[in-house]
């Protein structure tokens, strides 16, 4: 019987073959990485954004801040 594409690109992802699964496998985690980073440097913004007052809640001064806010996204 006539394969066609579509019906191909369907097939389960366990028979597709390993280096298949392994691209996909890596593109996965590099969009999960970046999505992280992502994360990570709103996070950072808004932590510059919060007042003086509400550091001191959170136990952290300004340069605490700024040290945190210069990080690369990669840095944890």
């Amino acid at each position: 019987m006539f394969n066609h594409p579509l019906t191909e690109a369907r097939r389960p992802s366990s028979s597709l073959p390993t280096h298949v699964r392994h691209i996909a496998s890596n593109v996965t985690r590099a969009m999960v990485t970046v999505s992280r980073w992502i994360q990570l440097h709103c996070q950072r913004e808004q932590l510059a954004e919060l007042e003086d007052h509400q550091l001191a809640d959170l136990g952290l001064s300004r340069t605490q801040v700024r040290n945190e806010c210069a990080k690369w996204p990669w840095e944890a």
